[in-house]
């Protein structure tokens, strides 16, 4: 089969797990004996706006493909210029491109920097067409449809767009972002700096916004709708949890699909027995220092906890940077982890906790997790939870919930979760999933089903 993969880009230009989950689908997908390639938006140029698609050197057997003057990545950070983003490119550049290539599938995973043409194209040649939902970049520009401290509450009708995009890059950002020197400078010492900077800002609750908008909530409004114009388009869905489906269908509409949990190429089954018989319940948080995450949430119910008395640490793995604030006296704050050093980290832990307070698609930690044996509480925002073993983990509503579960838990309850997680069934392998997505998503002939998952 020849696979044509939208996303944004190869690694290390490009990482998290949209890049992570791309890359190791498409790199099983060549072991299986597929033609992979992948189209992905590349530089924008300042004068010469006509859109024309590069090839590159192939990346790992991958062969690369990159669209010259797409429409803008505005990351996770806003959109103001609306009307950038729903250019629909040159119609007769992908025709040709697809009559060249000739894919039996495309595999879209993000809309960003994508033009609507490529699906018009396509759909012209009678191409199948496959959307992953990684984020909810088709409803929210901002992405995470988290604000104040919480799930945004006027989604529905895009009220606080126009205030809350004020944060959003400016287009000569964002032409540089696209640049082919930020590509040669991202992982240098000042540019990673820069970018964290901005980040953790991003991240922190104490963004002020003028009070000024320059844009209406009526023109959030409509590029929701071209954006829900394109996945009309796609022959199948590929809802990576419940949770995500539940978003989608309700800002967005029901389309034909099936939710297909995820792993990734590195999570491997390391389940074993652990030992939980020790005065001190080790508790890890893998997240960022911000509310979105849950770090403030759980902070708060931890609080209660120990002037309570209850002995425990709680494991992070940010740097607190410049923050202002005051770490408790439980956590202990480790440096930024790598992947191999999580069996080390979850050979000291008791329980891992997802307290996520916006919507997690997914949520790669809880698998990690589960992947040594480790129990997970998580809340009920993250898509994971779609793959706790029963009794191997809990799923909490609320704070006061948390605060209940962790100060009931004991050894033998941890025992018990560990004992449900190493005896359920294998864990989803790399493999497993993508002869799943090949099987429900790349088929001809949609399971009537699939409209009801």
């Amino acid at each position: 089969m020849k696979i044509l993969h939208y996303a944004l880009g190869f690694p290390p230009y490009r990482t998290g797990g949209l890049t992570k989950f791309c890359m190791d689908l498409m790199l099983e997908q060549i072991k299986e004996g597929h033609e992979v390639s992948l189209l992905w938006p590349g530089k924008v140029k300042l004068v010469d706006r006509k859109i024309r698609i590069k090839r590159n050197r192939p990346v790992n057997g991958i062969n690369s493909y990159e669209v010259i003057n797409p429409t803008p990545i505005s990351y996770d950070e806003g959109i103001i210029n609306v009307e950038e983003f729903m250019k629909e490119g040159d119609l007769h550049v992908y025709q040709s491109f697809l009559h060249d290539l000739s894919p039996d599938v495309i595999h879209i995973h993000t809309l960003m920097g994508l033009h609507k043409n490529l699906l018009v194209a396509a759909k012209e040649k009678g191409i199948r067409l496959v959307f992953t939902t990684h984020d909810f970049f088709p409803i929210c520009p901002k992405v995470t449809m988290f604000r104040n401290g919480d799930v945004c509450t006027t989604v529905d009708d895009c009220s606080f767009c126009p205030q809350c995009n004020l944060t959003a890059l400016s287009d000569k950002k964002m032409m540089l972002l696209q640049s082919p020197v930020y590509r040669a400078l991202k992982d240098s010492m000042i540019v990673r700096k820069l970018r964290k900077s901005q980040r953790d800002d991003y991240l922190s609750d104490s963004i002020e916004v003028s009070n000024n908008p320059i844009r209406v909530s009526s023109d959030y409004c409509n590029l929701r709708d071209f954006y829900k114009s394109m996945l009309k388009m796609m022959d199948f869905i590929h809802y990576n949890s419940s949770v995500t489906k539940s978003v989608y269908d309700q800002y967005l509409g029901i389309y034909p699909g099936k939710i297909i949990t995820i792993t990734h190429a590195d999570i491997g089954d390391h389940r074993k027995y652990k030992n939980f018989n020790h005065t001190t319940l080790a508790l890890t948080y893998l997240g960022n220092q911000g509310g979105s995450k849950g770090f403030f949430r759980l902070k708060a119910v931890l609080d209660q906890l120990y002037n309570n008395k209850r002995d425990f640490i709680l494991n992070v793995f940010f740097s607190t940077g410049s923050s202002s604030i005051e770490m408790s006296p439980y956590i202990k704050i480790n440096d930024r982890y790598s992947y191999d050093q999580l069996e080390e980290i979850m050979f000291h832990t008791d329980v891992v906790i997802t307290p996520s307070v916006w919507y997690e698609t997914f949520g790669y930690t809880v698998q990690e997790a589960l992947s040594f044996g480790v129990p997970v509480i998580v809340s009920d925002h993250v898509g994971a939870k779609d793959i706790i073993p029963e009794g191997g983990g809990i799923i909490f509503h609320d704070d006061e919930e948390l605060l209940k579960v962790i100060s009931t838990l004991t050894p033998q309850h941890l025992a018990n979760m560990n004992k449900a997680i190493f005896c359920a069934k294998p864990m989803k392998s790399e493999q497993d999933m993508c002869k799943e997505i090949i099987n429900y998503g790349y088929q001809k002939k949609i399971d009537e089903n699939c409209w009801k998952r």
